[in-house]
């Protein structure tokens, strides 16, 4: 089961590594219909300045070390030889719900201002309306940052009480 999730963290960083990254060297050889795609941008659009390229570029980085960050420390829980190690448990699972956190708030200020950034060389009337809050299946990282905020607060009460127990005997 360890492979398992192993193997899924390992797809789903890839995914967005070869998604992202696809994205903008299309973009940077010329080929802006993917990124208009993406950022709900109109498809005939010129390709962005290479200003706009490279920050849109290092915008999206964060976002994806944050992941990588979650998934290690998702995978330290899964090297843990000590099943009843609660404390390293939860503070591994307060570290993944902190990158998930991040991830997702980074994300959502990607798909929020990455149209500002790649249509400022576009007239006025030809920006696109700017969403500032997407709700999109990215939202599955805020809640599971929630729960594991919430897991690893009773982890380490558990180990609080382990210890105690430990005491008696």
């Amino acid at each position: 089961m360890k492979l398992v999730a192993r193997l899924a963290m390992l797809i789903t960083l890839v995914y967005f590594t070869f998604g992202w990254s696809v994205l903008w060297i299309g973009a940077f050889l010329g080929h802006a219909e993917m990124l208009a795609d993406t950022f709900d941008l109109p498809l005939d659009m010129a390709v962005p300045p290479h200003w706009a390229l490279i920050v849109g570029m290092t915008m999206m980085w964060p976002a994806l070390f944050s992941l990588g960050l979650g998934f290690w420390a998702l995978d330290r829980i899964l090297m843990l030889r000590d099943p009843q190690d609660f404390a390293r448990m939860g503070q591994h699972l307060r570290l993944c719900a902190w990158a998930f956190l991040g991830f997702w708030l980074l994300n959502a200020l990607n798909v929020a201002m990455q149209p500002v950034v790649l249509s400022a060389h576009l007239a006025e009337a030809l920006r696109p309306e700017i969403e500032y809050i997407d709700i999109d299946i990215d939202v599955v990282f805020l809640v599971l940052a929630a729960v594991f905020f919430a897991i690893s607060r009773s982890l380490n009460q558990a180990q609080e009480i382990a210890d105690e127990n430990s005491q008696f005997l």
